[in-house]
């Protein structure tokens, strides 16, 4: 067969615009005289994809974040995302300076955070993060919280 005639058809077949006569096998006189009367289909265009990092795929804080299991030195603080992204929480006793931080290796869609060696019955400020949104590679964070920790030997009271 012709190279010519066989990119002709191969294009035509990748396009999907190949009609059942044209994808039988023909002789390379046949293919010529028929691929000058073949009509090319056009068609649609694909719906438009937004660039990564966007506001429409932007990692976001769906839910939380929620402040769980509180004792005298411990707290555990839960966020979820839309999509896969990290896990950061800023956190300390001084509204205008959170310079402590906890975190995990990875996040995921739901994060946890378990601080330790808190001060019993204090005060303690937090914003939680997830950054580097998977595909998107953008950051959320939550307004500045607070919980309190309960007086020293005092239990949690979830069960």
């Amino acid at each position: 067969m012709n190279p010519v005639v066989v990119a002709l058809v191969i294009g035509l077949a990748v396009s999907g615009a190949l009609n059942t006569a044209a994808e039988q096998e023909v002789s390379p006189a046949a293919a010529q005289s028929s691929s000058a009367t073949q009509s090319i289909q056009q068609l649609p265009a694909p719906a438009p994809v937004s660039p990564i990092g966007t506001a429409n795929n932007a990692v976001q804080i769906t839910n939380g974040p929620v402040v769980e299991n509180v004792t005298d030195t411990t707290a555990e603080i839960a966020w979820s995302t839309n999509v896969n992204a990290g896990t950061m929480l800023h956190y300390g006793a001084d509204p205008s300076h959170l310079d402590l931080t906890a975190g995990m290796p990875w996040g995921g869609l739901t994060h946890r955070v378990i601080l330790k060696d808190l001060k019993p019955n204090t005060t303690y400020y937090f914003r939680a993060e997830s950054s580097q949104g998977q595909g998107t590679g953008t950051q959320a964070q939550t307004e500045q919280t607070s919980f309190q920790t309960k007086p020293a030997g005092v239990a949690s009271q979830l069960r």
